[in-house]
């Protein structure tokens, strides 16, 4: 009965995610790519190279087990969605830019995350068919994102405008119902695995973090950009990970280490946030 509630609830929440972050899309974002493509696919290389990189490197140098090591790689493969647009916003980002990388990555995902998914799991008898991965994904996500967009471009009014604003916030909430709904279903592997989790775990935030901060030094940036690709990269998709795991390769272990991610990364999310606040609340009071 758990197991079919995960694979019922969880295809149906990450779409519900994935239509909210289409009612924040438009054609605007992806013709934004070509006016910044340096800084757009600087900050994409980095999510969709950089980060899986340091996922390896986590993977090795700790030696993790097995069912932390695919759950670490699955989360390296699935770059934020509408969370990390939100909280770029939060921390005075820069919000167009940061939905531009959204737009993009979304449409790469789908393909990337079948495609790369095997390196981990090359010595493992798990499998998971590529055409099929690659349909699930595709109706998951860009599906929804596209009706999103639909619904974005045609959209008219004061109630329109309500609904959006009321979705945007319901996807934190869905976010949290993946994870309560799978840390029900995994309570005793939880607690085995914890410390090692909560180590790597919040290690891939801040190391994709600061990769974020690294490429955004290059690129010459001043500090919302620096804010804005740190947030992209650090901050990873949850939510695709988790249903990856339990739906597509129906082991719902592997999604532990993304649902302790889910919970840990509001850790540094919320110090960005409040520092971001603070120092806009004192240049306000200074005027």
């Amino acid at each position: 009965m758990g197991q079919t509630m995960l694979t019922v609830a969880l295809p149906i929440a990450l779409a519900w995610m994935m239509y909210c972050v289409g009612l924040t899309l438009s054609l605007a974002d992806f013709t934004r790519v070509g006016r910044y493509p340096r800084v757009i696919f600087s900050g994409l290389a980095a999510q969709l190279i950089g980060l899986p990189l340091i996922a390896l490197a986590l993977i090795h140098f700790f030696g993790l087990p097995e069912v932390v090591a695919v759950g670490l790689w699955l989360l390296a493969l699935a770059p934020g969605g509408a969370s990390s647009n939100v909280i770029t916003h939060l921390c005075g980002g820069n919000t167009a830019l940061s939905i531009s990388m959204t737009a993009v990555s979304s449409l790469i995902i789908p393909f990337s995350l079948p495609l790369l998914l095997p390196v981990v799991l090359s010595d493992s008898q798990l499998v998971l068919p590529l055409k099929t991965a690659i349909l699930q994904l595709v109706m998951v996500t860009l599906v929804p994102v596209s009706i999103g967009m639909l619904c974005h471009h045609f959209g008219r009014g004061k109630g329109y405008g309500r609904f959006a604003k009321w979705a945007g916030r319901s996807s934190i909430w869905v976010l949290m119902f993946t994870v309560a709904i799978t840390l029900a279903a995994n309570t005793k592997v939880f607690q085995q695995l914890f410390s090692t989790v909560s180590v790597v775990a919040i290690a891939l935030c801040l190391l994709g973090m600061a990769l974020g901060v690294v490429v955004a030094f290059w690129l010459k940036g001043g500090e919302v950009l620096t804010k804005t690709l740190a947030i992209e990269v650090g901050i990873q998709n949850a939510g695709t990970a988790i249903f990856v795991a339990v739906v597509q390769l129906k082991q719902p272990e592997l999604a532990l280490t993304p649902l302790l991610y889910g919970v840990l990364m509001n850790i540094p999310v919320a110090v960005m946030i409040y520092r971001y606040r603070r120092g806009h609340s004192r240049s306000l009071f200074a005027r």
